[in-house]
């Protein structure tokens, strides 16, 4: 089991590669597979002799697990290639787990922002200051808005 967390000094940077790959596992090992060879490809470019403190280890260790993994995940694979199996999963995950989330950042900002605005009416109310007819019919679309939500 290759640990995302213990990689040597001088392949840090595949450290987040190798966290995606676990992260994703569960729910399409190809991928996953594909972010690990992926991994030991940015390996062989960062330390190509393998001169690093553990770097021989874990490359050896890395592509063990990939040979063992590839005709296992190879049968699983819901598309007819690897690069359609990463582009249906991207366009999947993206479409579930961030448009999903940039609407709910979206409608928590207005719900800040109406209430903000609702406030500071009030705000204004109490000064008695007055209003102009079109901040009026403003803050009255904001309200019945606000109501929705």
């Amino acid at each position: 089991m290759l640990d995302s967390e213990v990689v040597p000094s001088s392949l840090v940077e595949i450290a987040r590669i190798l966290r995606v790959a676990n992260e994703v596992e569960a729910s399409n090992p190809r991928v996953a597979y594909l972010c690990r060879f992926y991994a030991f490809g940015e390996a062989c470019k960062l330390d190509p002799t393998s001169s690093g403190r553990g770097v021989r280890q874990f490359k050896t260790a890395l592509l063990q697990r990939l040979e063992q993994e590839n005709e296992t995940t190879l049968a699983r694979r819901q598309k007819s290639d690897d690069a359609r199996e990463m582009q249906t999963f991207y366009q999947h995950y993206y479409n579930t787990s961030i448009q999903t989330l940039l609407a709910k950042l979206i409608v928590l900002n207005l719900k800040r922002h109406i209430k903000l605005t609702l406030f500071l009416f009030e705000v204004l109310k109490s000064a008695n200051v007055e209003m102009a007819d079109e901040v009026k019919l403003i803050v009255d679309y904001v309200f019945v808005e606000s109501l929705t939500f």
